[in-house]
């Protein structure tokens, strides 16, 4: 059944970026119209930002330079610059973009783990399954781009912020699934929110620094524990 589960799940993570949700609030938050007039654009944006999110992941943010922009998405300066701005305002796009298909994937993890403690570790079971794939096993772009440029980012300021707020947004959603409906406990709910919001926070750092799949499944297996003990 987890099988059947976090399969699923994977696919779903694909699917949501190419069928373009991604690329609809991607175009939204964008500052850039990405043509001008009588001059139709000739690229994919959605698959430009794609491939330079890949880039800023690999190298970071201060690490990438223009050419390697260029070269990474084969588009070249104007286009780009008219697309999406400056490297600033190309990298907050990416940000913008990354934040809400991670939302969506958690959001698509929640709704599939089911109700109560086995919720929970369903849940958790479908991070693992994620965090021990290949495109899981580069960490969080939000955390690494945090890390290196302490939280904020011209033209998205305190985007960790903003992700903190999601992560707490989504670990409240799974933590009331440890209380009866008729018995909800919003100080408990929020203390447990809290917690795995940092637990997995941790993870992702642990992630990006190259653990083996013994090592996250050692940490997986102490998250169990902890669930466990809220039955």
């Amino acid at each position: 059944m987890f099988e059947t589960k976090q399969y699923h799940c994977i696919s779903f993570w694909y699917h949501w970026v190419s069928n373009g949700k991604a690329r609809a609030y991607s175009e939204g938050m964008s500052t850039h119209t990405g043509t001008t007039a009588g001059r139709p654009r000739a690229f994919d944006a959605d698959a430009v930002l794609g491939q330079l999110t890949d880039l800023f992941w690999q190298q970071g943010y201060r690490h990438t330079s223009l050419s390697d922009i260029v070269e990474a998405s084969g588009v070249h300066k104007p286009s780009l610059y008219r697309t999406f701005g400056d490297k600033e305002q190309l990298f907050a796009t990416v940000l913008r973009r990354y934040l809400a298909e991670r939302e969506q994937h958690l959001s698509s993890m929640r709704a599939m783990a089911g109700p109560g403690i086995a919720g929970i570790h369903t849940f958790f079971d479908l991070f693992e399954e994620f965090a021990l794939s290949e495109s899981g096993s580069r960490g969080c772009l939000a955390v690494t781009a945090s890390d290196e440029l302490r939280g904020t980012a011209p033209g998205f300021e305190d985007f960790s912020l903003k992700y903190r707020e999601l992560m707490t947004s989504q670990m409240t959603a799974l933590a009331a699934l440890a209380l009866p409906e008729n018995a909800p406990d919003a100080a408990l709910t929020s203390q447990r929110a809290e917690l795995l919001s940092t637990l997995i926070l941790g993870l992702q750092v642990t992630i990006r620094s190259q653990a083996d799949a013994a090592q996250l499944r050692s940490v997986f297996a102490a998250i169990h524990a902890l669930v466990d003990t809220w039955k």
